[in-house]
């Protein structure tokens, strides 16, 4: 079973995936011809994963204190450009 969303994430604005389901790893694919930063759950301007054009990164939900693995619904994307995102379950 996937469980994939795709969406166009305005610039400049942090765009909100809210899976079906919550997940230890999910993949997220930038289609946009700029960088995009992604936080799974609340989105933290200084807590987040860079992805350049057209790369992808399998991101692993943990506690950035504690280290211990959580389980999110919620991906969140900035993106510097317009284009389109894909996160995925993985």
């Amino acid at each position: 079973m996937i469980f994939c969303k795709r969406r166009v994430c305005p610039a400049g604005q942090v765009t909100e995936f809210c899976m079906q389901l919550s997940g230890l790893k999910w993949r997220v694919k930038n289609f946009t011809p700029g960088d995009i930063y992604v936080a799974l759950g609340e989105y933290d301007e200084l807590c987040n994963v860079r992805i350049a054009p057209g790369e992808s990164e399998v991101l692993i939900d943990r506690d950035p204190r504690t280290g211990t693995r959580r389980t999110a619904r919620l991906v969140q994307v900035h993106a510097e450009i317009t284009g389109e995102v894909e996160v995925l379950y993985v």
